[in-house]
């Protein structure tokens, strides 16, 4: 039994390795070395090491660091017609006056910061380094836990929640994609989505007039009967002190810490405004988002404020962002109401109401900041749930947990086409194009619906979209996460927006430009290229059809709609957006302050070399 789970250990520890390294990897060629020239696809270096010259099919690809006269080789199984690469092995580094050596992910990428300190004359970011050995440790601990079982305590789990929980590797180009801190290790895992979690939350005993909402609520339509459903049956408030005086409220377990520790809470817990009573209640599951937690038998999912760092950012409900996020839903409910009849393709999953407690009444005017502070730690956003026969029905899942690889490397969502060509008896190519079709007539005419008609910015990242499915194959998305959803100044002058606080229009304004970098990114970048990927499967044959179908999406869509620069550009060869989040994190710069790396568009590329073989080059 030992030696079995030494070995299912050693091969658990290698897979993280690998994934961390691909990451790692295809963000520095993506981000740095492609736009630099210092990259060769096919070396042919006699002096390589003869581990990865041995097998001479693959291709090696080879990383130049000219400021320090080194360089990187690694084998290659796949590269992607827009340069993400799937490796096999690890890298192996030469340095000047040096023999090769091998390297694991985080030599890796302890070299490549030391080499941009010096390319880019910068301090090497320790913190970056830090993150990584966390996210390395985390992902270690993720991979050997022990999945929870259908049993009598997990009846409320469905197929969506088990997607949402899925994703063991994260963000594909995020250098730490599950690094966490701010928590101790125990209580990581405890809540964490992808060891299958369920969360008891943390309650206070709250004086009711401390307790707001925000949106428009009726008997019928509130929050509180929310929180009442999942409250813990022990607690009664004694007659005494007076029932309808005061509420029970929740946070997240990880954020107790926080509440406890502000001196305008343990001022409010002295005076009996507020009796922290501890966790416990109905328990809810974590989303692949962490914070935002899911039970079944509700009408909203809960987004709730921790001030941990999840990946690159400390996840708090910003008080102007939980303003934003519920007006937002009012503002934007003619323009749902009229594309979901236009296009039942694409749902837009509102946030109508948010809750908190305001202690401002018991603070003095040098307690403003642990007023904003509580405000934002006690901060939950409600976000509309599926119903019943949604989940039964249509079955919603998580993209993002279809376009990665499960536990042994092996793509998910091309497990899936491989079970329905074989039902359909067709060709895999022929499904994946069928599937691939489907799934960009859902999502690409929404999201260029709502940014250049309406002037929002939605952010369709691989996290926020879900897929819903009529015989396998999409039949609709659900878009989600309005918290970040920013609006065209030219199409939302000041007085439209009026319901907002001004600190909140500041938060969701964005230029054009900003704007379709951002819907660029997240819906072809970071959502449909990795859908490519996934669905080919090492078949570079095959994504130069998904690709085409792709750009037959976009002619499309100005056909009907009429022609945008920026899709225009995309047609004629243009580049598209990548968000640059290696380097970003390097620069230490805010999540909001990223830029981005233009990627030429694959057509363009195929369209050259098709071209180059008709020629005879």
């Amino acid at each position: 039994m030992n030696a079995l789970n030494n070995a299912s250990q050693a091969l658990n520890y290698e897979q993280v390795q690998r994934q961390s390294i691909t990451g790692v990897l295809n963000c520095y060629l993506r981000e740095y070395a492609i736009p630099h020239h210092q990259v060769s696809w096919q070396a042919k270096d006699a002096t390589l090491p003869l581990t990865i010259r041995r097998f001479s099919a693959n291709p090696i690809l080879l990383i130049e660091f000219p400021e320090l006269k080194a360089k990187m080789a690694i084998k290659v199984m796949y590269i992607s017609a827009i340069g993400k690469a799937q490796f096999m092995g690890s890298p192996w580094l030469k340095c000047s006056a040096h023999s090769w050596k091998p390297l694991n992910a985080e030599s890796s990428l302890q070299w490549l910061l030391h080499s941009l300190s010096v390319a880019l004359d910068i301090d090497f970011n320790q913190e970056l380094m830090a993150q990584l050995k966390n996210s390395l440790s985390i992902t270690e601990r993720f991979i050997e836990a022990d999945l929870p079982n259908t049993t009598q305590a997990n009846l409320l789990r469905n197929a969506f929640i088990d997607s949402e929980q899925s994703l063991l590797w994260g963000h594909a180009f995020h250098p730490t994609p599950k690094s966490r801190t701010g928590v101790p290790i125990d209580e990581i895992q405890a809540c964490s989505p992808e060891v299958g979690a369920s969360v008891s939350l943390y309650w206070f005993k709250v004086q009711r007039a401390l307790f707001i909402t925000q949106g428009l609520t009726s008997k019928e339509n509130q929050p509180l009967s929310a929180l009442e459903v999942l409250q813990p049956e022990q607690e009664t408030i004694q007659p005494r002190q007076g029932k309808k005086d005061y509420i029970l409220y929740p946070c997240h377990p990880w954020e107790a810490h926080t509440l406890l520790a502000n001196p305008l809470i343990q001022q409010a817990i002295a005076s009996k405004q507020i009796v922290p009573l501890g966790q416990g209640g109905e328990t809810l599951f974590p989303t692949s988002s962490v914070r935002t937690l899911y039970h079944p038998d509700l009408p909203w999912f809960t987004k709730f404020s921790i001030n941990v760092r999840l990946t690159n950012c400390i996840r708090k409900n910003a008080w102007y962002e939980l303003d934003s996020a519920v007006q937002l839903t009012q503002i934007l409910k003619p323009i749902r109401d009229k594309e979901q009849l236009c296009n039942p393709l694409f749902k837009v999953m509102v946030e109508p109401f948010a809750t908190t407690i305001d202690l401002s009444s018991l603070a003095t005017p040098e307690q403003d900041e642990q007023v904003i502070q509580a405000k934002e730690s006690f901060g939950i956003l409600y976000r509309e749930n599926f119903q019943q026969a949604e989940i039964d029905i249509v079955k919603p899942t998580l993209a993002a947990a279809l376009f990665a690889y499960d536990k042994q490397g092996n793509s998910q969502i091309a497990k899936r086409i491989k079970t329905k060509a074989q039902q359909a008896n067709q060709s895999y190519q022929a499904i994946a194009c069928l599937w691939f079709e489907h799934y960009a007539t859902s999502l690409v005419p929404g999201v260029f619906n709502y940014f250049f008609k309406h002037g929002v910015v939605f952010e369709p990242h691989l996290q926020n979209t879900l897929i819903g499915f009529d015989e396998g194959l999409p039949c609709c998305v659900y878009i989600r996460d309005l918290e970040g959803t920013k609006l065209l100044p030219e199409h939302w002058p000041i007085e439209k927006l009026s319901s907002l606080s001004e600190r909140a229009r500041q938060s969701v304004y964005y230029s054009r430009d900003d704007g379709w970098n951002r819907i660029g990114y997240c819906t072809l970048i970071n959502n449909l290229s990795e859908t490519i990927f996934y669905l080919a499967n090492g078949d570079l044959s095959l994504e130069n059809q998904l690709w085409s179908r792709l750009l037959n999406q976009l002619q499309k869509w100005q056909t009907i709609n009429g022609e945008q620069p920026e899709i225009q550009a995309l047609i004629n060869g243009g580049s598209i957006p990548s968000k640059n989040n290696f380097t970003t994190r390097l620069m230490k710069k805010a999540d909001r302050e990223s830029n981005y790396t233009q990627i030429h568009s694959p057509w363009q590329t195929n369209k050259q070399q098709q071209e180059a073989t008709h020629n005879g080059q």
